[in-house]
């Protein structure tokens, strides 16, 4: 039973990404929440809350396409995880935006329910794959509807923790949605710590069409410290704050 299960994930999880070599890179990722998945997930039965902050910068100024303008917006996302099995967690996530003249407003929700080969099959890597579906509204994004498939692995070496990160896109409304399903930038990030109770340096490569764009920030694994980085891509810099906090079960 056991190795029917391991070559029905290995058989999806390959596939996605023979999908994802095949597609020409074609969107830049939003900054609403910059982030590396790692493969684990939520215990079953608790809670994680995350705020993710994000300041451009260095943005578009003047609204294109009926989009308003990023420069100088702050966005706030709330992430939501629930963890409900050892290979299973959904997240949610609501986006806000607070643009230049002070409006803040909500900009639209996101379901993310994320798979993961569990640790007792003792696979030499962690692997898992996300799916991100939801609404954003058109004054923020083009495409309203999206669907965002995100192969994970990653793999802790000593000191280090490596994560890579390519992702597919399918938008069901919007002027994207002739393109078919686009690959998204490669996200892979290395961390360095002494212990998991302890801060490190981590780097994140962005890989699209663009220039390979570099992040650096301070990265800590507990559950009650902030993170923070610095984040560029081709017209525009972002800053980034985000901190969790794991909730214990409810009863």
């Amino acid at each position: 039973m056991h190795s029917r299960q391991h070559f029905l994930f290995a058989s999806i999880a390959f596939g996605v990404i023979v999908l994802f070599a095949a597609v020409v890179p074609a969107w830049a990722q939003g900054n609403y929440e910059i982030q590396v998945y790692g493969s684990d997930l939520v215990a079953p039965d608790h809670t994680m809350v995350e705020l993710h902050s994000n300041f451009t910068f260095e943005g578009t100024k003047t609204t294109m396409d009926g989009v308003l303008p990023t420069n100088h917006a702050e966005h706030e996302t709330v992430e939501i995880t629930q963890g409900i099995t050892d290979w299973f967690e959904t997240g949610f996530y609501i986006f806000t935006s607070i643009q230049s003249d002070g409006g803040w407003q909500w900009v639209g929700d996101h379901i993310r329910p994320r798979f993961s080969v569990p640790e007792s099959w003792h696979w030499p890597v962690g692997v898992s794959l996300s799916n991100e579906i939801g609404y954003q509204r058109a004054a923020f994004s083009r495409d309203t509807w999206t669907w965002e498939i995100r192969p994970i692995v990653d793999k802790k070496i000593g000191r280090w923790y490596l994560a890579f990160n390519p992702a597919l896109d399918r938008s069901f409304h919007g002027p994207s949605v002739n393109q078919g399903v686009s690959s998204l930038p490669i996200l892979s990030s290395a961390t360095t710590s002494q212990n998991e109770s302890q801060a490190g340096l981590s780097i994140t490569l962005l890989t699209d069409r663009s220039p390979i764009s570099v992040r650096f920030g301070i990265s800590n694994s507990s559950s009650f410290l902030p993170s923070t980085s610095i984040w560029g891509q081709t017209g525009s810099l972002t800053s980034e704050w985000a901190s969790a906090r794991l909730l214990p079960p409810i009863i």
